[in-house]
């Protein structure tokens, strides 16, 4: 079973070298508008980029619902030196019989090739290997995304395959993902 006390009792705040993940507020909502505005940031992401500050602030209060009612904890990632968000990471789905969940993430166009989604989402694995207990954490990606196919495979995840129509992305339509996976042994290797 999973240990999801240490997730949902207190906000867990990570840190690495370069990073502070944090809980994301209110406040945060410029931030994170400029980010999700962005239409190459959102090319691969389900959901159109943003066009009102407003929807900024809605998505920040649905993550914070998702926290509390132990469905996900999304971390805003910042940089240590500023504290300003310049992306977001985190876990939803969490299956207790299955200790399973998965990931989802992005990043400011203006951080890409920098480490910094490699450095988080490390910070994210490892927290959820150890702390929670998870058994596999999976990710799914649109195929055409490169980029964050080639993040995933440096974390060590594996492209299990391709799963067709399997998300219905509103306007996008049913759209086929690539579904990725990291097990225990294989991060503890």
């Amino acid at each position: 079973m999973l240990n999801l006390d240490c997730v949902f009792q207190v906000f867990p705040h990570l840190e690495t070298e370069r990073l502070v993940l944090r809980r994301l507020h209110l406040s945060d909502a410029k931030s994170l508008f400029a980010i999700l505005a962005d239409e190459e940031v959102t090319r691969f992401y389900d959901d159109e980029a943003f066009t009102e500050i407003s929807q900024a602030r809605e998505q920040l209060e649905s993550w914070a619902s998702g926290f509390d009612v132990r469905r996900c904890v999304r971390w805003g990632i910042t940089l240590r030196e500023d504290g300003n968000v310049i992306g977001t990471c985190g876990y939803y789905g969490f299956h207790g019989w299955h200790t399973r969940a998965s990931i989802g993430y992005e990043l400011a166009r203006s951080h890409w090739r920098q480490g910094i989604m490699t450095e988080a989402l490390g910070a994210v694995i490892e927290f959820g290997f150890r702390e929670v207990g998870l058994n596999r954490i999976q990710a799914v990606v649109m195929p055409e995304n490169e980029g964050s196919d080639k993040l995933l495979e440096k974390l060590g995840f594996r492209r299990e395959g391709v799963l067709r129509e399997y998300e219905n992305w509103g306007e996008k339509g049913y759209v086929d993902v690539s579904m990725f996976s990291l097990l225990r042994y294989e991060y503890k290797q």
